[in-house]
């Protein structure tokens, strides 16, 4: 019943919904047609006004000139200079024209004769309609629009009566001024001061419905004929039509679109019998009144709110269940990893403190520091091994991790991989077997780290979990791949180790699980391996594929799909002697004293010697006026005051002095991230070192560097 009435009453909320929506929408529509058409009718006579400020102004100019020429008697002649004075706008001339001869002069030459001022109205009928208008006073005498016959351009003139003085006589004689405008000059002062009424065409016709300025949308020669030609109208309608029009209001009309357009008439006060029309589509006045897509689109959203609430909602109220127990179970993997690492991290902690404080008390005693070292050494890598893992697993959930890919040697990855496990494997006297099988491309290109990362996770854990006296077998295939210029890299690792159950075998990629069984209490471990070579594996593209069986043994199979690189990497001989290390020269670039103490010491120990600088800015600084001898190579770390590695690599790279713009630059720091490591090339370094130092990476580094320097 609870779920019926859920139904219903969503389904009404949405149907009240629409309605609401609808019918406001319909109601502001009607309000803003009314409003929209009355704002119209408001502009247009603010239309009529500027026009006949328009035109009473131009008409005032035009009878300034006129009496001022009429006060001086002048001649055709001193007329046409005084005007040539007076009259200076380029686009506006003055015409004065002879009534008798209805011929006359012009201050602007013919466009096509630059020579001709000379200007005939013969054929052009203008002046009939001014008439009984020249003589009087107080009156906007401006005739209707027609081509100037001076320039080709739609114009209208201001008039004027002139008594001009005839040439070599006393007697005078009539003639107009004019004032002629182009029309384009009047139409630019109509402009609606709404966009909502860009599309708004101005017309001004005469008391017969000619045209004397014409808008573009209007059709015919005439109004009264437009009308006709696109509406039905009977002869008494159309009287009225001709004596209404020029009167104030508005009417309706279908235009040569068969669209219907509201066009709003005024008079023009100060003008015989004119009337302004302005005309605008009944479209422009009703758009955006009813926003029919937004109600459509509110109509869906509501519709599918409720098939929201109705089916995702319930649906996902039953996996809440579900949900909870996940958490719970998540929660409770990672107090059990908190409480794992705890013990795991306190352990070597444990031990490095105590052992310290041994060697300490019996520091007379050489064999027994050298013993108290040797442990806290391995005690600080497991403990780095710990911190490694925990990094990694957090940066892979939130997917910072990046591939850098390298070119690299197959063979002396997986050689290196084979003697870091070697002395695991003697302590517990594992037969231990690593088989590289076909490998005909030993130069690859992809991110050799990661590909590190998961054998060794892989391995190590087969030899963890595998006791005493028993077998760990490693193979190394190449095999074909379908990709053009790739090959199919699969890495089997086999034990007889103890194996695991089929329940953990569900779980064993999730971070933070690690098998409950008294046969590993002992043995240290994250439970984070198998969760981060998973995460790696997928990233790479690959797979990997487990068979195990308790008490039997456990096979992991990686497949990855590695391109071929198409370059080999420089390789140094994976030496015993120092003696071509005795002469190098470096440059630290280390603020921290400690760390600085710790490298220096390190490389007098192969008789390297070594130079410091505080930060990157002293090191370019060292480095700008060095000369070739100076420095074989510059370690660098990267976070450092003033001037960080990265900066200081690029700082170094741009220098004019070749030696130093050359010298190889190796980072060496504590950011240890395969995007660590992209970023310290692309800023221009040669290679990378993570903190904490391993000095035979660093002895490793040198050596390349040693055999890639020319001979001297």
């Amino acid at each position: 019943m609870k779920k019926a009435l859920i139904i219903i009453t969503n389904f009404l909320i949405v149907i009240f919904s629409i309605f609401i929506v609808v019918l406001y929408a319909r109601k502001q529509s009607a309000s803003m047609k009314v409003y929209n058409t009355e704002n119209f009718m408001t502009m247009s006579i603010g239309m009529e006004q500027v026009t006949t400020n328009y035109l009473e102004g131009e008409q005032r100019l035009c009878d300034t000139w006129a009496a001022y020429i009429n006060s001086r008697k002048m001649n055709m002649s001193e007329a046409m200079a005084y005007l040539n004075v007076v009259q200076r706008i380029p686009n506006i001339s003055a015409h004065i024209i002879r009534l008798d001869t209805l011929t006359g002069r012009s201050d602007k030459a013919k466009i096509d004769n630059p020579e001709e001022f000379t200007v005939s109205y013969q054929e052009i009928d203008i002046f009939s309609s001014l008439n009984e208008l020249l003589g009087q006073q107080d009156q906007v005498r401006v005739t209707r629009s027609y081509t100037n016959p001076m320039n080709g351009i739609q114009s209208i003139a201001f008039c004027d009566l002139l008594e001009l003085r005839a040439d070599d006589s006393t007697e005078t004689e009539k003639a107009v001024l004019m004032r002629v405008i182009p029309v384009e000059m009047l139409s630019s002062k109509w402009v609606f001061p709404s966009e909502k009424y860009s599309e708004a065409q101005i017309s001004i016709i005469d008391k017969n419905g000619n045209y004397i300025i014409k808008g573009k949308s209007f059709k015919n020669s005439n109004f009264f004929e437009f009308y006709k030609s696109y509406n039905q109208i009977n002869k008494e309608d159309l009287e009225n039509l001709q004596s209404e029009i020029h009167e104030s209001g508005m009417l309706t009309m279908q235009n040569s679109k068969n669209q219907s357009c509201l066009i709003v008439h005024i008079p023009i006060n100060t003008s015989f019998n004119w009337t302004l029309l302005t005309y605008i589509s009944m479209e422009d006045v009703t758009k955006n009144n009813i926003d029919w897509t937004l109600v459509v689109v509110v109509s869906v959203c509501l519709i599918i709110l409720l098939v929201f609430d109705i089916l995702i909602i319930m649906r996902f109220n039953r996996k809440l269940a579900a949900a909870a127990d996940e958490a719970d179970f998540a929660n409770k993997a990672k107090t059990d990893f908190l409480s794992t690492m705890s013990h795991d991290i306190r352990t070597p902690m444990n031990a490095i403190i105590g052992l310290t404080t041994i060697a300490e008390k019996n520091v007379e005693d050489k064999n027994s520091v050298s013993d108290n070292l040797h442990k806290i050494k391995l005690a600080s890598n497991h403990l780095l091994t710990l911190i490694n893992d925990i990094l990694d697993i957090s940066k892979v959930e939130h997917g910072d991790i990046s591939l850098s890919p390298v070119s690299f040697s197959i063979i002396e990855l997986a050689e290196n991989l084979e003697n870091m496990v070697l002395p695991m494997v003697r302590q517990k006297n594992i037969d231990f077997r690593f088989h590289k099988n076909n490998i005909t491309q030993e130069y690859l290109f992809a991110d050799q780290l990661r590909i590190n990362q998961i054998f060794i996770n892989i391995l190590s854990n087969a030899i963890k979990y595998t006791p005493n006296d028993k077998q760990v077998y490693v193979d190394l295939t190449e095999e074909p791949c379908a990709k053009e210029k790739f090959i199919k890299l699969v890495y089997k690792v086999a034990d007889k180790g103890i194996g695991m159950s089929a329940s953990f075998m569900e779980v064993m990629y999730e971070p933070f699980i690690r098998q409950t069984d008294s046969r590993i209490n002992t043995i240290q471990g994250t439970g984070l391996g198998l969760a981060i070579t998973k995460k790696m594996v997928d990233m790479m593209g690959g797979t990997i594929e487990c068979q195990s069986k308790e008490g039997e043994g456990t096979t992991f199979t990686v497949t990855l799909e590695l391109e071929i690189s198409e370059t080999e990497k420089n390789t140094s001989i994976k030496e015993d002697s120092d003696s071509d290390l005795t002469d190098m020269k470096v440059l630290v670039a280390e603020d921290m004293d400690v760390n600085w103490e710790v490298i220096s010491t390190l490389l007098e120990m192969y008789g390297i010697k070594c130079s410091r600088a505080e930060n990157g800015k002293v090191a370019v600084d060292i480095l700008r006026n060095i000369q070739s001898t100076d420095f074989d190579a510059v370690f660098m770390d990267i976070q450092m005051p003033v001037m960080n590695g990265l900066e200081a690599a690029r700082q170094i790279r741009k220098l004019e002095n070749p030696y130093a713009a050359g010298i190889p630059i190796i980072a060496m720091t504590a950011d240890a991230f395969s995007e660590n490591v992209a970023e310290c090339l692309e800023a221009g370094m040669n290679g990378h070192i993570a903190k904490p130092i391993d000095i035979h990476n660093v002895i490793r580094e040198l050596r390349k560097i040693r055999q890639t320097q020319p001979e001297i």
